[in-house]
């Protein structure tokens, strides 16, 4: 079910976890550290974290310095995060050691295509057997099928896009800073940060 949660629904963050884009954004103006405000478990699947880290190839946007930046706070903040390995993550590793072992051809390369959104969406699935009564998972996520494929997800979830979270560090959590986040994220992508949908957070609920 999904709909706005009841005025007296008391179910309180527990695990945050998020898809590339809200790592990339936040990354962008050096913020990652504003995932630990809300007091949740921090989770990154292992698929989110090379795709926000890997060489995007000839031809795409670099922003190498945003890429450095997660790296370096990845390393940094190792024992305060859980990275999560997933079948898909496996896959694709297996996939890679192929390719390799054939000799790298570019025309066999294995796509890169929604595989992320996919061990997010395993990722959400793991968490969920963790969640005691009386919490939910935030889930950070912009990608629009990957918003759809988690509302069918049996769980107690809160999901929100990056503009929605940085209002709600602003407004629940007093980080002045926020205030101006978003200006200065489309300012370093150039304009081209999805703003997110109108229905924006979602709640999920798995019970009344």
């Amino acid at each position: 079910m999904i709909d706005k949660p009841d005025p007296e629904d008391t179910r309180s963050p527990k695990f945050l976890i998020m898809d590339n884009t809200p790592l990339s954004l936040l990354g962008a103006i050096e913020a990652l550290d504003w995932f630990f405000e809300p007091g949740c478990d921090v989770w990154i699947t292992d698929l989110v974290l090379e795709e926000a880290t890997r060489e995007p190839g000839g031809g795409r946007d670099q922003r190498r310095a945003t890429r450095n930046y997660i790296a370096s706070w990845m390393e940094s903040n190792r024992y305060r995060l859980t990275v999560l390995a997933t079948a898909e993550g496996e896959r694709y590793r297996q996939e890679m050691e192929l390719w390799e072992l054939a000799g790298s051809p570019e025309r066999l390369r294995p796509t890169w295509k929604d595989r992320g959104e996919a061990s997010l969406l395993q990722g959400v699935q793991t968490i969920k057997a963790a969640l005691q009564s009386g919490e939910a998972i935030v889930v950070l996520v912009d990608d629009r099928d990957a918003r759809d494929a988690i509302r069918a997800v049996r769980a107690d979830i809160n999901m929100m896009g990056t503009q929605t979270f940085i209002e709600w560090l602003l407004e629940d959590f007093g980080i002045a800073q926020a205030e101006t986040a978003w200006t200065s994220i489309l300012m370093a992508t150039g304009n081209t940060a999805d703003p997110g949908e109108n229905e924006d957070p979602v709640y999920i609920r798995n019970s009344p």
